[in-house]
């Protein structure tokens, strides 16, 4: 039988690549890595690794091996978090996906402030507009802009964000500024990938024959489209008044759709998550002006 604590010094000698290496990261001497993946080469009959000068490679059988012991970790590692989860532990990482705009001008700035009370949590943040499945796990809190409604997932509303028309000066001084929807359907739009905005009060364009000549996948990227004179977009107006040089087109209205954090319904006793969570719905408070379109 294989003894379940040599496979440790295997995985640190694989993702090290030399025993020094793994030594190092084990706090052991490099006498012993050497032993402890000879004996696990032993029980399990075939050869891990070759030795060669530049280091210690793979072989087939120990890629296998890798792979299994791979499974075990995070297995392991699932386990130690879900049952920290259960305890209500308010130590641990925390896996955040929001867009990159909420990420770079409302969350980052909080972050000092939150890290000098929760120094036991981290975040790992996914700044992407990018919408993860948190019911299987891909984060375990993220933003909606929809409210779910899987029994699977915690739902807590932190606030509203608002949507308007934006153009550069410059693309309006040489096309004009759109007065009606038929209007809009004469000018250069930019959009999302499979459609030109999830703002509900906006989702009209869609349908209304206007071509959408360049789409993007995020909210930072579609404001860089339009200051550089590509043409109209929803953007949200924590973007567009920020932005010099762009100008809201206030015949069409703002749109101000209700935000959602969500988390893994099995989180939901979770010290760290429900922490983070409230750090959302904190800041999502205090720059509720520039979120809503009203400061």
């Amino acid at each position: 039988m294989v003894d379940w604590d040599d496979l440790r010094y295997v995985l640190a000698v694989r993702r090290g690549g030399s025993l020094n290496a793994a030594a190092r990261a084990l706090g052991v001497d490099k006498a012993t890595v050497s032993r402890r993946i000879a004996a696990a080469e032993d029980a399990l009959g075939v050869r891990l690794f070759d030795r060669r000068p530049e280091g210690y490679h793979v072989t087939p059988h120990g890629e296998r091996v890798l792979s299994s012991i791979g499974q075990i970790e995070d297995t392991v590692a699932s386990m130690v978090s879900d049952l920290s989860d259960a305890r209500g532990d308010a130590n641990g990482v925390v896996y955040l996906s929001v867009p990159q705009f909420f990420a770079s001008r409302v969350l980052l700035p909080a972050l000092p402030a939150f890290r000098a009370r929760h120094p036991g949590i981290d975040l790992v943040v996914n700044a992407s507009s990018s919408v993860v499945n948190v019911a299987r796990r891909e984060a375990e809190v993220g933003l909606r802009n929809v409210k779910p409604d899987q029994l699977s997932v915690t739902v807590k509303r932190v606030g509203r964000l608002a949507m308007a028309l934006y153009a550069s000066k410059a693309y309006l001084a040489k096309r004009g500024a759109p007065k009606t929807p038929a209007e809009i359907a004469q000018h250069e739009l930019v959009g999302w990938e499979n459609a030109f905005t999830y703002a509900a009060a906006f989702r009209w364009i869609d349908d209304s024959g206007a071509r959408v000549a360049v789409r993007v996948n995020d909210a930072a990227v579609l404001c860089d489209a339009v200051a550089a004179h590509l043409g109209i977009a929803a953007l949200p107006c924590i973007l567009g008044e920020e932005r010099a040089g762009l100008v809201r087109l206030e015949t069409f209205g703002t749109s101000r759709d209700d935000i959602y954090a969500v988390a893994p319904g099995e989180l939901r006793r979770s010290g760290r998550v429900r922490a983070v969570i409230e750090l959302i719905a904190g800041v999502w408070r205090a720059n509720a002006a520039r979120l809503t379109g009203t400061d």
